[in-house]
């Protein structure tokens, strides 16, 4: 193995490392929509329904994945 063969696998390696920090980020921000959801639920007195908490679940997973990817895109000031 030559040096340019191992920094392309260094490069994949940082690749897949931003990607599993962006679906944690995604992750936990649809864990918190949920929570938020059946604390809702909770204070309107009406029992959460499971549909209802996977729909918001992953309408936030999508939402915050969108979210970063239009935040990464955005040039930072230096």
């Amino acid at each position: 193995m030559n040096r340019r063969e191992g920094d392309e696998h260094m490069g994949i390696l940082y690749e897949l490392s931003w990607l599993w920090e962006m679906l944690g980020i995604a992750l936990a921000a649809a864990a918190a929509c949920v929570t938020c959801a059946a604390l809702i639920c909770k204070a309107t007195k009406r029992r959460p329904n499971k549909k209802m908490l996977a729909v918001v679940g992953a309408a936030a997973f999508a939402g915050a994945i969108l979210a970063v990817l239009l935040i990464a895109r955005t040039p930072m000031p230096l």
